[in-house]
């Protein structure tokens, strides 16, 4: 018996290692009566010395069972282990010895509640290997999608893409990804899989069933049994949908649509299915919302071309101090008078304030701001049209006489500085003798007035353009950076790690901006590498090579139209030199690089 018991387990391992996993349980199930038939012989052979711990050798077939094949196949072979032990006493004779049913019992118990335990812990280690199988699936579906997402700036490809993921991934019989037309107030099928030509252009209210429902509380549901729902309603005329899950495109508080996908069967979506759909949705949401702002980046680039066309066909002064200075100084060459003032609204405040003077003491710039319609030129303002005043020491409408008397200032030519429709301020000429001024002086000054509110809100204009110019080179540099996931980011981390070694080695604030702006911008020159080579996986070739070392020259030409990056532009340009001189594109060697592009 001992021997054949050897030969048995010899056989079972041979079994859990050869046979494919199909023909296991029915192998498994067909040798463990024979473990238990040897068990019982050893017994049986035993009887005139019988060694009571043989008994609990039925609790190793009722083991195995609950291990390989769960707790309810393990608990009915408990059931005939204990049949089987009871018979093997009774051939023993040992059933009507005194005590034997306690004993029984005891052993009764030993078979079963092993094999539950144990049955119980490997259902929970298959349970959790599966979901970890589970787990990695979707992840790796989530990883590989999210580099499809991210490298695509078009939002019809976003569509597209994220529709294909849905089908891959969770395997419906209809897919539809809709978009939101704010304009129409709709949701408009922008995507779609399994359905007809016709259906792939379906149009619905944007508060239609649970679609509706699902874009305006902006989360996602899941339907189980579509007759049982209340508020469905059927999308399609050639499915008969039985079960759905619904998704929003949802990045932050913007829902840019709705993801849709039905199955003809009840019942044929998890809440782990749910969760995919969420996370490629707000994936593609993503996605998105970076295209639709590449998009108006190069709207807005197109539109900062053509007006610094304007700008140079109007004036070629930038700097809207010397603005103002010229404008004084050519209102005085063009007319004889003593000075002149620009005085420019502070529309929050309603208030005018001398911004540029020439001939007039600080006390009387300093004199005050003027309220709109209070003295002449507060008039001027609220009127719109120019003022000219023969004696502004005796003129009951000018609020500062004596300052006036006191400067020996006279009479007044004061006219708006309009552009289009609003006025920006006034252009003041003084005489210091008494003068009256003629139409044609009135008109011509009129004219510069014309051309100064033009150079005036030219030069305010090129300020706030420098900063506009920084930002849209900023977000295009992060959109740059998103249409790689292996760049994404990447000027960012650049930022964070370089802002603080220029803290640590104190550098002055001043010093530690130029570093922060240059870290942002240094890869903005890879606008104009070839796409290819920048997404290439494996090495460059030599003259790709080439091209892709070109970038720090081309950031430093988009970056040289803005005054205020002047000191930002060393940094990008030698950001790859190397201290052994190895880098490019100059091949600079140890402190000869820039510190900020050590950095």
């Amino acid at each position: 018996v001992v021997v054949g018991m050897g030969v048995f387990y010899v056989v079972v391992d041979q079994i859990v290692f050869r046979v494919p996993e199909r023909r296991f349980k029915l192998a498994l199930l067909s040798l463990l009566p024979v473990e238990m038939l040897l068990i019982t012989l050893l017994i049986y052979f035993t009887r005139s010395h019988p060694i009571m711990e043989f008994d609990l050798l039925y609790a190793l077939p009722v083991i195995n069972v609950a291990l390989w094949l769960g707790v309810k196949v393990g608990a009915l072979y408990g059931l005939l282990g204990c049949a089987v032990l009871t018979v093997a006493m009774l051939l023993s004779g040992r059933l009507a010895e005194a005590g034997v049913i306690g004993s029984l019992m005891s052993r009764y118990g030993f078979c079963f509640f092993p094999a539950l335990i144990v049955g119980f812990l490997a259902e929970f280690a298959e349970e959790e290997n599966r979901e970890k199988a589970r787990r990695t699936v979707e992840l790796t579906a989530l990883s590989g999608f999210a580099t499809v997402f991210d490298s695509s700036l078009i939002e019809e490809k976003v569509y597209a893409s994220l529709c294909d993921a849905v089908s891959r991934s969770i395997s419906p019989d209809v897919v539809l990804v809709f978009r939101l037309d704010q304009h129409r107030d709709q949701l408009a099928v922008a995507a779609s899989e399994g359905v007809s030509e016709e259906e792939s252009t379906l149009t619905i209210p944007r508060d239609y069933g649970l679609t509706g429902k699902v874009l305006a509380r902006g989360e996602p549901i899941l339907v189980s049994d579509t007759d049982l729902e209340w508020g469905y309603r059927q999308l399609l005329r050639s499915y008969r949908i039985r079960s759905a899950i619904y998704a929003p495109l949802k990045w932050r508080e913007d829902v840019y649509g709705v993801i849709f996908a039905g199955s003809q069967s009840r019942e044929s979506f998890s809440r782990h299915d749910l969760n995919l759909l969420s996370a490629l949705a707000v994936q593609a949401a993503l996605a998105i919302h970076n295209s639709r702002l590449y998009s108006d980046l190069e709207d807005r680039i197109g539109e900062l071309q053509a007006i610094f066309e304007i700008d140079k066909s109007i004036t070629s002064a930038i700097d809207l101090e010397k603005v103002l200075q010229q404008i004084v100084q050519m209102s005085l060459a063009l007319i004889d008078a003593k000075t002149s003032s620009i005085m420019l609204l502070d529309e929050e405040k309603q208030e005018l304030v001398i911004a540029a003077a020439h001939g007039l003491s600080e006390e009387y710039i300093n004199k005050g701001p003027i309220k709109v319609g209070e003295s002449i030129a507060g008039r001027v303002i609220e009127e719109g049209r120019p003022i000219a005043v023969y004696d502004i020491t005796s003129d009951p409408r000018h609020a500062f006489p004596d300052h006036a008397r006191a400067e020996g200032l006279c009479s007044l030519l004061s006219v708006p500085l309009n552009l289009k429709d609003r006025v920006i301020g006034v252009l003041n000429l003084y005489t210091d003798r008494p003068r009256h001024f003629t139409a044609h002086e009135i008109n011509l000054f009129t004219t510069l007035a014309i051309q100064a509110a033009i150079a005036i809100e030219n030069a305010r204009l090129f300020e706030s353009l420098e900063e506009i110019y920084i930002e849209v080179i900023t977000a295009l540099a992060s959109a740059i950076d998103a249409r790689d996931a292996y760049t994404h980011g990447h000027s960012n981390r650049v930022t964070e790690y370089a802002v603080a070694i220029a803290q640590e080695m104190g550098l002055s604030e001043e010093e530690v901006d130029i570093v922060r702006n240059a870290s942002i911008l240094h890869d903005v020159g890879k606008i104009g590498i070839k796409e290819r080579i920048l997404k290439k996986p494996g090495l460059l070739t030599e003259e790709e090579r080439r091209e892709m070392e070109y970038h720090p020259y081309i950031g430093t030409k988009i970056l040289q139209s803005v005054k205020l990056l002047e000191p930002v532009m060393p940094l990008v340009y030698h950001h790859h030199e190397r201290y052994d001189g190895k880098g490019y594109p100059d091949g600079l060697k140890g402190e000869d690089i820039p510190l900020g592009a050590r950095i």
